[in-house]
Formats: C-alpha cells, sequence, structure tokens
C-alpha cells in the first residue's frame, strides 16, 4: 500500500491561512502589509494554499467541516429524440444538449438541493468543456479544483443518446476516456480537501485503481462514503471494496450482480423472476454477509427499496414512487442521479434515511419532467 504524503504548512503560509480564517474578505494587500512581505509573494501561499486544499474557490473560502466532495464523470449530454422511432433508419425528431455526467449531476443536484458541493472531474479546454464549467459553476458547484487536460487524445466526455417517444433510452454512446486522468495523482493532490470532507460520493465511471485510492484516501476518516453503481458491468469495479462504503444506490440489476447474488451471464435470466423473488433472493444474501453497507435499490415505476443490517436483524423498507402521470415524462436520463443527490442532500441535513430516500424520490420525479439532465425545480424541494 502506498504510503500518503502529509502536506504540511510551512510557518508563512500559516501566517496567511490564521490572516484568512479571521477575515475571509481580507485583501492581498492588506496581508501584504500585515506580514510585511510582497502582494505577489502573497499571491503565491494563497496559490500554495487552495492546492493543499485549505481554500476553496473564490473569495478564500476556508474549508468547511459540512462540505460534500463528489468525484466522478463530467460530460455533455447530446440527446436525440424520435417521436416515431424507425429501427435501422434516420428517424425525424429534435436534438437538445445539457451538461451531464453522473459525477456532475449528482454535484448540480445537491447544490439545487443547497448543499456545498466540490466536484473532483476531469475536462478538457475544448468548446464542450467550456459550456461544462460555466453550467456546472452556475448551478452553485465549486468546480475551481477541476483538472484541464492538456492530452490532444482526451477530449470532454460526451454521452449520445437516442431516446423515443416516452424519454426511454434506445441507445447511447457514452466517451469518458478522459477520466484515466483523475488518477491517484490527482487524487493525491487533492487530499486535503477530500480529508476534510462531511461527505464522498463517487461513480463508477472511474477507473477500479482511483476507486481503491480514493477508499484508501477515505478509510481512517469520518465522513460519509456512498457510492452510485452507474451500470452494470461498472458496478463490479466495487465487487471486493463494498466493505468501505457506507451507502451503495443503484438499480436492482446492478446490485444483484455487484453482490454476486447472479453473475453478469445470469443477469438476463434473473430479469424473468418476479420483483418479489428477486428482492427477497438479495434479502437473503445481505442478511449473511454483514459488513454489506446500507443499499438503495431502484426499481422504476416501483419505487426503491431500503437493506440495512440492525441490530441481528435486516431491515427491508419498500418506498412507493412518485405519482407521475405519462404525459408528465419528457426523458428519464438523470434520474437516478437525482436520487442519489436527493439521499445524500437528506443525510447531510440530519433527515432519517427513511425521509432522506423520500426526498431522493421526489428529486427523482422532478427530473424525469424536465428535458435538462439536472431539474433546476429541486430548490423547491428544500
Amino acid at each position: 500500500m502506498e504510503v500518503l504524503k502529509i502536506e504540511k504548512l510551512t510557518d508563512r503560509e500559516k501566517e496567511v491561512f490564521e490572516l484568512i480564517k479571521k477575515d475571509a474578505t481580507i485583501s492581498r494587500e492588506a496581508i501584504a502589509e500585515k506580514l510585511a512581505i510582497s502582494e505577489s509573494a502573497v499571491g503565491t501561499y494563497i496559490h500554495h494554499l487552495s492546492n493543499k486544499g485549505y481554500l476553496l474557490g473564490r473569495g478564500y473560502i476556508t474549508a468547511p467541516e459540512e462540505k460534500i466532495v463528489v468525484v466522478g464523470g463530467a460530460n455533455l449530454d447530446i440527446k436525440g429524440y424520435s417521436p416515431n422511432y424507425i429501427k435501422g433508419s434516420s428517424s425525424p425528431g429534435w436534438i437538445e444538449e445539457s451538461s451531464g455526467g453522473v459525477g456532475r449531476n449528482i454535484a448540480e443536484d445537491m447544490a439545487l438541493l443547497g448543499q456545498e458541493v466540490v466536484l473532483l472531474t476531469a475536462i478538457s479546454n475544448d468548446h464542450f468543456g467550456q459550456k461544462l464549467r460555466e453550467e456546472t459553476k452556475d448551478s452553485g458547484v465549486d468546480i475551481s479544483h477541476f483538472k484541464i487536460s492538456t492530452a490532444q487524445e482526451h477530449k470532454t466526455g460526451v454521452y449520445l443518446a437516442h431516446l423515443d417517444q416516452d424519454g426511454d433510452l434506445i441507445g447511447a454512446v457514452n466517451d469518458m476516456r478522459i477520466l484515466k486522468e483523475i488518477d491517484s495523482n490527482y487524487l493525491q493532490d487533492k487530499r486535503k480537501i477530500i480529508e476534510t470532507s462531511a461527505m464522498v460520493i463517487f461513480d463508477t465511471n472511474l477507473e477500479e485503481s482511483t476507486i481503491s485510492y480514493l477508499l484508501e484516501l477515505c478509510s481512517a476518516k469520518k465522513m460519509i462514503k456512498i457510492a452510485d453503481a452507474v451500470s452494470v458491468e461498472k458496478a463490479l469495479k466495487l465487487k471486493d471494496k463494498l466493505i468501505n462504503l457506507d451507502y451503495l444506490r443503484g438499480n436492482l440489476d446492478e446490485i444483484e450482480v455487484v453482490l454476486g447474488v447472479v453473475t453478469m451471464e445470469e443477469a438476463e435470466l434473473a430479469r424473468k423472476l418476479s420483483l418479489k423473488d428477486r428482492i427477497e433472493r438479495v434479502r437473503n444474501f445481505y442478511k449473511q454477509n454483514a459488513d454489506l453497507p446500507e443499499l438503495i435499490i431502484s426499481t422504476g415505476k416501483d419505487g426503491a427499496y431500503y437493506l440495512s443490517h440492525q441490530d441481528e436483524t435486516v431491515k427491508l423498507k419498500h418506498f412507493q414512487a412518485a405519482s407521475i402521470n405519462m404525459e408528465e415524462i419528457v426523458e428519464t436520463t438523470g434520474a437516478g442521479d437525482a436520487l442519489t443527490a436527493g439521499l445524500a442532500a437528506g443525510i447531510m441535513n440530519k433527515l432519517s434515511i427513511d425521509k432522506a430516500i423520500e426526498l431522493g424520490i421526489k428529486a427523482s420525479a422532478l427530473t424525469v419532467k424536465s428535458e435538462l439532465t439536472c431539474n433546476p425545480d429541486l430548490a423547491e424541494l428544500m
């Protein structure tokens, strides 16, 4: 296991930091005057404090105890809608663009829900990247720690989706190669930000080695750790890491596979069973494995299930889906991300787990009513 390097502050950095803690609006000129150093030197020390995670974003904001760090994908969502889909042919329709990516969506949704969020992700300095930066910043997310890639082969991530007349996915292509740059070196550079957070949320678009390193950074800390499964295949990256999580949010297919209840090859056959039988099988497996995190299992129109270990028993609770008329549904992209965000926001607001899950379900229901991947109306839930 790699030994983590502790980034200590120099005596001068400590002096600058103490002045900023006393007055977050203090100017560089005032700091220079108090410490009898040049303004350019002050700028250098502030840069060091920011890189080491002691300052966040603009305005010399010191790292708060209640901030949430989200690590994951950010990409541009390009969505084509076909009211009259014709398989194997060009279908008339229209195309929309919006900022997306599981990690980015969760971060924006949480900001809309009133949380202080820092997003750690990678984008390129292309026009897609510029759009992501501007829209994510405007939503209230701290984007000051984005990695801006200079590698020519790594362009800003793109999610290209084709949706039918009901807003359901027909097929998609997701180019997230740039996330290879979210590696142990990047996380080590952001170590202080991660370690001083109250909650860390990540998605499985990250490389498996990156997930391992992130959990290593969090291993001795008290922050709440939440993973979003993203997809069946990507969820497998969590298979030997579940013991390090507090919560795992995924759909039933993803949960069955990552727990090992079924294999990837058996997943299709498992879908032919009744929902009741599938949930009961997951419950029985969960009962025999006390080290598993608390599970929030999405089941679409059938709502969600919550599983947790309580003393010698297993708590299984079903939550009804929000009531939505079919004509209200615009599309389903981002619904799971909103559920994760609502759950996390509820936990941060000290709601009971039942109320936190209900908040997530409400956030998910609002999301499917919007063409945007993150519905601004989420702000009305808090």
